[in-house]
């Protein structure tokens, strides 16, 4: 028997819930809600995301979209919008261990200015700028072992950059002028540049999402609520749920109550359970993460929050 637990975590499972204008269901390779970016470049589906364009860096060169990431070789992807600092840009990606892949902000990777990750000649990973000069930074760490997610905040006095929430390099190097989010793999063939999505801050100042409706098949004691998210400075993830029965005319629902932590006890019992999450930011280039809700619960009067009972199923948002 599955153990008695209700999951959402990936992007079909938040998809299913609802999101204002201010929340932003991400469609990652894993799934997250955050507050809604000012410009997002998602490459997880069939299809380039509306007002980016693939162009040939060299003869032959082409974008390819599998496995849930943009493969470019030997072609570079970029944004129409240009925009003025400051800015974040955020992207997930995958470098290869070899020459001439950049991702960063902008206009065609040619003209100045530029801000990029670079792997430069191929042997470690650069944080680069260039308006007057080129300024290099040789970032600590490898970072071609899989997919990572990288930061650029582009200030009006400085640049930095961080990879997976730690920062590497932090350059005092102004950069007027306006940019674009953009990637480009320079060489034809072997391993590719693979973007999977980008986002742009300023993000929305406070978003809710609210989730599908979780149905455990039958009345059932529900035990506790976790969560797994990313809560940078100056920003905050709160948390409701309620509970009743949605197939009753009316839909007799519970108030919406708090839980304030990730694993306290709700301690309720009913078949249904939804909850929802306020997002916020005080600092518009942060936004909270929600990656995962795990909800535990045993049959009614059982008394046992760990022992395994049927597997539940989902409803649509209500």
């Amino acid at each position: 028997m599955p153990p008695a637990e209700l999951i959402d975590g990936s992007a079909a499972d938040f998809s299913a819930g609802c999101a204002d204008a201010g929340a932003y269901v991400a469609p990652t390779l894993d799934g997250e809600v955050i507050l809604t970016p000012k410009l997002a470049g998602e490459f997880t589906g069939d299809a380039l995301p509306e007002g980016w364009t693939v162009t040939p860096w060299v003869d032959g060169g082409a974008g390819t979209l599998e496995d849930g990431m943009l493969s470019l070789d030997g072609a570079s992807v970029r944004c129409e919008p240009v925009l003025l600092s400051p800015r974040s840009l955020e992207f997930s990606a995958v470098f290869a261990a070899r020459p001439d892949q950049h991702a960063g902000l902008g206009t065609n990777f040619v003209d100045v200015p530029w801000v990029m990750f670079s792997t430069k000649w191929g042997r470690r990973l650069y944080g680069r700028t260039h308006l007057l000069n080129i300024d290099d930074k040789k970032l600590p760490g490898d970072w071609f072992d899989g997919p990572h997610r990288f930061r650029i905040d582009w200030n009006i006095l400085d640049i930095a950059f961080s990879i997976d929430g730690t920062r590497l390099a932090h350059l005092m190097v102004p950069m007027p002028g306006h940019m674009r989010p953009l990637a480009a793999n320079q060489r034809l063939g072997q391993e590719p540049l693979r973007i999977e999505w980008m986002r742009v801050s300023p993000y929305e100042p406070a978003g809710r999402f609210t989730s599908r409706v979780f149905d455990a098949g039958a009345v059932v004691d529900w035990h506790s609520l976790a969560w797994e998210a990313d809560v940078p400075e100056r920003t905050s993830l709160a948390v409701q749920i309620r509970t009743g029965d949605a197939a009753r005319p009316g839909r007799a629902w519970s108030p919406w109550r708090p839980v304030r932590q990730s694993g306290d006890a709700v301690t309720t019992t009913s078949r249904h359970l939804q909850y929802r999450v306020d997002l916020a930011t005080t600092d518009r280039a942060w936004t909270p993460v929600l990656r995962e809700v795990r909800l535990r619960y045993s049959p009614a009067g059982s008394g046992d929050s760990s022992s395994s009972f049927v597997s539940g199923r989902c409803l649509g948002p209500q």
